[in-house]
């Protein structure tokens, strides 16, 4: 009996020491029973909506590069078109406008016919079917979703009859330095308004206010060497870029 006694004392004795309470930890503060503060979930929020700015705007940036990158590959298809029409034509260059006003992609013009989406194609019988802004070919730039045949001919350097222009059949083989010379551009319809009002054409004194801006604050190129660039039209020079010296 005492043997009992002194080993009870004991554990008491002990248990008092290590204050061990059966309701210590039921009562104890506990940071995940409390869930989080204010502060830590303002925080919280702050980061997932800096999170979902970030993707947003990686996911803005991948589309503009993509209708980018399209819009290339339809001035690449023009300058194709552009090519076949020089070798079948003597060397002379495709117009701009026409005496009847029909601009270089009208419907009814040569380039959109060599491409096969202009009169007389199987995708775009009729005009109205061409002229939208949802059709899809190489005279409408992908990132313009409001306006039709959305690109712009240099007219100093492509034959210009209509609206009372007199720029004589340009001859492809007499333009000194192809690689410098503009011929066919983004035009202003896709910009913002009221910077908006793009004719299809340009020359050297209206280019600033014609070629657009829609690619990141500049324009893709056609040279009339039939390669690609995208450049500022403030970069341009008219004596080199616009104005060729024909022999």
């Amino acid at each position: 009996m005492k043997i009992f006694l002194t080993v009870t004392q004991r554990s008491d004795e002990d248990r008092e020491r290590c204050h061990f309470k059966p309701n210590a930890v039921r009562n104890s503060p506990n940071r995940f029973q409390q869930g989080f503060t204010l502060v830590e979930l303002l925080v919280v929020i702050a980061i997932i909506a800096t999170l979902a700015a970030i993707a947003t705007l990686s996911s803005q940036r991948m589309i503009a590069n993509a209708a980018s990158t399209k819009c290339v590959s339809n001035l690449r298809q023009i300058g194709t078109a552009m090519g076949t029409y020089v070798t079948e034509n003597s060397g002379k260059i495709p117009y701009s406008n026409d005496p009847n006003t029909i601009g270089f992609s009208h419907w009814t013009a040569p380039l959109p016919k060599l491409l096969d989406v202009g009169e007389g194609s199987v995708k775009f019988p009729l005009r109205a079917d061409y002229d939208k802004a949802t059709a899809v070919h190489p005279f409408n730039c992908p990132t313009c979703k409001t306006k039709f045949r959305t690109y712009a001919a240099n007219m100093n350097a492509m034959c210009f009859l209509g609206q009372g222009g007199n720029y004589a059949l340009r001859n492809m083989s007499s333009a000194p330095n192809l690689a410098a010379l503009v011929l066919i551009t983004d035009d202003t319809q896709a910009d913002p308004a009221p910077k908006n009002n793009g004719k299809g054409v340009f020359d050297s004194s209206s280019f600033v206010s014609q070629i657009g801006v829609r690619h990141n604050g500049k324009a893709n190129m056609l040279f009339a060497d039939f390669h690609i660039e995208s450049r500022a039209r403030e970069s341009l020079t008219p004596t080199i870029n616009l104005l060729p010296k024909y022999n």
